[in-house]
């Protein structure tokens, strides 16, 4: 079990991160719960561990992020089409500091060096959208059970006067 932190600013756009993984939305909750159930006996689930069928509902709001270690990076290899809804560009291919900062690089490095999940939150502030407000779980997998080698992300969009 890792230690428990406070929340962390993320950046400078008025996101934060949240290792309490007190996840708002109830989708988010669903997906950290299918992630949780399947990390059994100290062994990280792989990609290959999720039945799509399982995932249905969710599949629009999901994305994976791969590891590129010889570079110290992470690149985007799906992204949702309820994600690219809201956002606005598809940015599939595209790596991660490129798209929303070094500070988001080194959250995912950190993640992946501890195996851990992580939970995002604040204004789309990356896409001149501050009427927006996302929230996303960060869950890594392992296609050998013991090194994180990819993030199954799950995100979900609201606007910025919703309490929710």
């Amino acid at each position: 079990m890792h230690e428990s932190r406070p929340i962390q600013p993320l950046g400078t756009n008025g996101s934060f991160v949240d290792y309490s993984l007190d996840f708002q939305s109830p989708a988010l909750r669903a997906v950290f719960n299918l992630w949780r159930d399947k990390w059994q006996n100290g062994l990280l689930p792989g990609r290959g561990d999720f039945d799509p069928m399982e995932m249905k509902p969710y599949l629009g709001d999901l994305f994976i992020v791969e590891s590129l270690p010889e570079i110290d990076n992470f690149r985007y290899t799906l992204i949702g089409t309820r994600i690219t809804g809201w956002v606005g560009v598809d940015n599939t291919g595209q790596l991660v500091d490129a798209v929303l900062g070094e500070h988001t690089r080194l959250l995912y490095c950190s993640l992946r060096d501890e195996a851990r999940a992580g939970r995002a939150f604040g204004p789309v502030g990356w896409r001149d959208k501050d009427f927006l407000r996302y929230e996303v779980a960060i869950l890594p997998l392992s296609d050998d059970k013991k090194t994180v080698n990819r993030f199954l992300g799950c995100m979900e969009f609201f606007l910025a006067s919703d309490n929710t």
